[in-house]
C-alpha cells in the first residue's frame, strides 16, 4: 500500500508543486494538520518530490528517504521530543554540503511538541540558512509555536480528502474499510486507514454496537462491564462509543428517528468525558465502566 500515491492527488501536493515548477520554494515550510501521520508523510513527499521529479519510491534516492537513511534527508527528533540538542545537532550539519543531492533538507516531525529553548534556538538557523537548504516541519497544532517561528516559515495546511477518493484508494489495495472507520476519519486519509491496520479496532467496534443493541437491565451491565472495562483498548472503545451518540445526534438534527433524545445524548457525552477525565486519574477501570454504562442505562430508560 503506497499511500504517497494517495496524498499526491491532494490539493496541497498540488500547490507545492506549483511552487516548484515557478521556482518559488521557501527556505522553511510547516506542515500542518489534525492527522499526525498525514503530516508527517506529507513532510516525506515533500523531501522525494525534491529530489525525484517522479516520486516513483522505487529510485534509490527514493528508498534511502523512505527508510530514513539518505545522508542529505535528516529527520528529526531523535528521541521523543525536539530538544535544545536536536538545534545543536542540526547547527553542526547545515553548513555540511550535501552529499548526493542538490539539496539538504532537515524534517522535524511533531513540532509542536518542541521545547521552547530548542525552537528560540532554531531561530537563526530559519532565518538565514545556507543555499539548498530547507527545512520541512509538522505541527497538529500551532499554539505551542512561537510566533518567531511561524514568521520564518511558509504554512501548508493539509486538505481533508473526499471519503469517495480514500474508499477508491482503499478498494484499490483490497482494504475492507468500513462506514464508522471513514466517519471516524472524517476525511483524513491516516486516520481512517489506521483503523484498518488496528486489528483491535473492529473488535472494539463490535463490543461497543453490543451494549447499545443488547443491554437492557442492570443485570446486562454487569455483564458488558468486565468486557468494556479490559484494559486493552479502553480508551479507544469511549472514543467509539462518544462517536457513535455523535452520529446519532448529528442523526436527529437531520430529523431522522432516534431512541435518544438530545438531551439523553447531552447527558451521555458529560458521562464519557467524565470517563476519560477519570481514566486520566487511574481511577479503577470497572468502575469506570460500570458507572457510565449505568448512566447509559438509566437515559435509555428515561427516554422510553
Amino acid at each position: 500500500m503506497n499511500l504517497f500515491e494517495l496524498i499526491k492527488k491532494s490539493k496541497s501536493y498540488e500547490q507545492f508543486v506549483k511552487l516548484i515548477e515557478f521556482d518559488k520554494l521557501s527556505h522553511a515550510y510547516l506542515i500542518f494538520s489534525p492527522d499526525e501521520e498525514y503530516n508527517k508523510m506529507f513532510s516525506r513527499l515533500i523531501a522525494l518530490r525534491l529530489n525525484c521529479e517522479n516520486v516513483c519510491c522505487e529510485c534509490s534516492s527514493c528508498v534511502k528517504i523512505i527508510n530514513n537513511t539518505h545522508p542529505d534527508v535528516i529527520v528529526y527528533p531523535k528521541n521523543k521530543n525536539f530538544v535544545v540538542e536536536d538545534s545543536e545537532n542540526i547547527n553542526d550539519e547545515i553548513n555540511v554540503a550535501p552529499m548526493l543531492s542538490q539539496y539538504k533538507i532537515f524534517i522535524i516531525d511533531n513540532f509542536n511538541k518542541a521545547t521552547i529553548q530548542a525552537q528560540n534556538k532554531l531561530l537563526k538557523l530559519l532565518e538565514e540558512p545556507p543555499k539548498n537548504v530547507h527545512f520541512i516541519l509538522n505541527a497538529i497544532n500551532l499554539n505551542p509555536i512561537l510566533p518567531t517561528i511561524m514568521s520564518r516559515v511558509q504554512q501548508i495546511e493539509l486538505s481533508k480528502f473526499d471519503k469517495k477518493e480514500i474508499v477508491s484508494f482503499a478498494d484499490k489495495n483490497n482494504l475492507d474499510l468500513n462506514i464508522f472507520a471513514l466517519d471516524d476519519g472524517d476525511g483524513w486519509p491516516c486516520k481512517t486507514l489506521k483503523q484498518y491496520k488496528d486489528t483491535n479496532f473492529e473488535k472494539n467496534n463490535i463490543i461497543v454496537q453490543n451494549i447499545l443493541q443488547n443491554m437492557k437491565t442492570s443485570k446486562d451491565v454487569i455483564k458488558f462491564t468486565n468486557e468494556f472495562s479490559q484494559k486493552d483498548g479502553f480508551e479507544e472503545r469511549l472514543n467509539i462509543l462518544e462517536k457513535y451518540f455523535d452520529n446519532m445526534l448529528n442523526d436527529i438534527i437531520n430529523g431522522k428517528d432516534c431512541e435518544y433524545t438530545k438531551q439523553a445524548i447531552a447527558h451521555i457525552f458529560c458521562k464519557i468525558n467524565e470517563s476519560k477525565k477519570q481514566l486520566q486519574s487511574n481511577c479503577n477501570l470497572n468502575l469506570i465502566g460500570d458507572c457510565l454504562l449505568m448512566g447509559i442505562l438509566e437515559v435509555k430508560y428515561l427516554c422510553k
